[in-house]
C-alpha cells in the first residue's frame, strides 16, 4: 500500500511556482523541499524529528519506521503593484531505516523553478507609414528540471554516521516570447531540455557532545556529469486563434514550418554546493541551531534563453533556528519552529540581490508510528532585482509523513 501510494505521489509531484529570481538564468533552485525545513531555513539539521532531517541520510537511521513523505506549498510574489499566488507539489520521498544502523531513500524533486511571466505595463506606440500601431511584449518562462534521488546512509558508530545521494536531473522548460503588434498576435518558442547528475556526501558528528548535546554537520554537493543542455528554437508563428500554441489554424501551419534549429550546449551548469551546521540541544528535545550553505555555479552559461540576460553564479546562506520537538508516544504532540535568515545572491555582471527572512511552523504527531503532519510559513523581502527594488516572496508548505513497519516478521497464531 505504501508503495503505491509512493508511485501516485511521484507521478503528481513536478510542479513550479513563481518569483522573480526564476527569471535568471535557468531559474532559481529549490532550497527547501519540506515544510520542516522550511520553517528553520534549513536542510543539513534536525527539523523532522528530535535528531531527524528529510534532508539529510545521515541522520536517517534515527528513524524507527518507513516514512513515505510528501509535500506541497503555496507561493506569493509581490512587488511593485503585481502580485502572483501559485500552487506547486514539493516533493516525494520514500525513507527506509534499518536496524537503527543503515536507512535507504529515494525521492523526486524541482531542481530549478522557471515558473514566470513578465508583462509590459503599458503598450508602445510607432508610426508607421503615418499610420499608429500599438505593440505589447509578454515574456513567459515555463517548467524547469526536475531530480530524482537515490540516497544512503549508515551509522558508523556512537559518534559518526554518513551519507550520500546520486541525484539524476532531467526534464524541460519553455520559453515563450509574444508581441501583440495592431491586435495580432506573433510567437517565438524555444525548449530546453536538462541533462547531468549530482553527488552529494554527508557527515554527522557527536563526538562533542559529552558535557552539552552538540552535535556537527557538513555536506558537501558536486556536478558529477556536469548539466547539459540542448536547445530547440522554432520558427515565429502568427497565432490567429490565440491560444498561446502553435497549431494547424495557425500561420504558417505547423506542417509547413521549418524545423526547429537544435544546439547542444554542455558544461552550461556545474555545481558546487557546501553546508555546514551545528545543533546545540540545550534542554530536552529543545533546540538552537546555525546552518550556513555556500553554492557556487561556474557553467559555461553560453545559452541566452533566460528572461533576464544573467544568471545566479553563487549564493551564501544563514539561518539561526529555535526547535521545540514531542516526546514520542506522550500527550504532547506538536513541534515547533522557528528561524531568522539572510541570503546573498551572486548574480552575474550585476549588484547583488540580497534577502532576509523569517520561518515559523509547527508538526502534529499522530498514530504510534510516528505519523506527522507539517506546516511551514516563510516570508521574505528581497532587494536589487534588477529594475524591481523589493519583492516580497511569501511560503506556505504542508506535507504529510505516512509511517509503516517493515521487516518485522509476523507472528503467526
Amino acid at each position: 500500500m505504501l508503495i503505491r501510494s509512493f508511485l501516485i505521489i511521484l507521478l503528481s509531484t513536478i510542479s513550479f511556482s513563481q518569483n522573480l529570481m526564476s527569471g535568471y538564468g535557468y531559474g532559481s533552485s529549490k532550497l527547501q523541499n519540506s515544510p520542516s525545513s522550511l520553517a528553520l531555513s534549513n536542510s543539513l539539521l534536525p527539523s523532522f524529528k528530535n535528531d531527524v532531517s528529510l534532508s539529510n541520510p545521515s541522520s536517517w537511521h534515527n528513524l524507527a519506521f518507513v516514512h513515505l513523505n510528501t509535500s506541497a506549498n503555496v507561493q506569493q510574489s509581490n512587488y511593485d503593484k503585481f502580485s502572483s499566488t501559485n500552487f506547486s507539489l514539493l516533493s516525494a520521498k520514500l525513507i527506509i531505516p534499518w536496524k537503527n544502523e543503515i536507512s535507504f531513500g529515494i525521492a523526486l524533486e524541482p531542481f530549478l523553478d522557471r515558473e514566470i511571466v513578465l508583462n509590459d505595463s503599458t503598450a508602445t506606440t510607432i508610426n508607421v507609414s503615418d499610420k499608429e500601431i500599438n505593440y505589447q511584449r509578454t515574456n513567459t518562462s515555463s517548467g524547469g528540471p526536475s531530480i530524482a534521488k537515490f540516497s544512503y546512509g549508515n551509522k558508523l558508530n556512537n559518534f559518526e554516521s554518513i551519507g550520500f545521494s546520486l541525484g539524476y536531473i532531467f526534464g524541460s522548460s519553455r520559453l515563450t516570447k509574444k508581441i501583440n503588434f495592431d491586435n495580432e498576435n506573433y510567437l517565438v518558442q524555444s525548449r530546453d531540455f536538462f541533462s547531468g547528475s549530482l553527488i552529494e556526501f554527508y557527515l554527522l558528528s557527536s563526538r562533542f557532545n559529552k558535557k552539552n548535546k552538540i552535535d556537527l554537520f557538513l555536506s558537501y554537493g558536486m556536478s558529477l556529469n556536469d548539466i547539459d543542455v540542448e536547445s530547440s528554437a522554432y520558427q515565429v508563428f502568427l497565432d490567429l486563434n490565440n491560444n498561446n500554441s502553435h497549431d494547424n489554424n495557425d500561420y504558417p501551419i505547423v506542417s509547413q514550418s521549418l524545423a526547429p534549429e537544435t544546439i547542444l550546449y554542455d558544461n552550461e551548469i556545474i555545481i558546487s554546493d557546501f553546508k555546514f551546521g551545528i545543533d546545540y540541544e540545550f534542554s530536552k528535545r529543545k533546540h538552537l541551531q546555525f546552518e550556513y550553505k555556500n553554492f557556487v555555479d561556474s557553467g559555461n552559461h553560453r545559452l541566452n534563453s533566460s528572461l533576464y540576460s544573467t544568471f545566479i553564479s553563487g549564493m551564501q546562506k544563514y539561518s539561526i533556528s529555535y526547535a521545540k520537538f514531542a516526546k514520542p508516544l506522550s500527550r504532547d504532540r506538536i513541534n515547533f519552529r522557528t528561524s531568522i535568515n539572510y541570503q546573498n545572491f551572486n548574480v552575474e555582471n550585476f549588484k547583488k540581490v540580497s534577502e532576509i527572512g523569517l520561518g515559523i511552523g509547527f508538526g502534529l504527531n499522530f498514530g504510534i508510528t510516528g505519523n506527522q503532519i507539517d506546516f511551514g510559513y516563510n516570508v521574505s523581502k528581497r532587494k536589487n532585482i534588477l529594475n524591481v527594488d523589493n519583492e516580497l516572496l511569501q511560503n506556505f508548505s504542508i506535507g504529510i509523513s505516512v509511517a509503516d513497519l517493515w521487516f518485522v516478521k509476523r507472528r503467526e497464531i
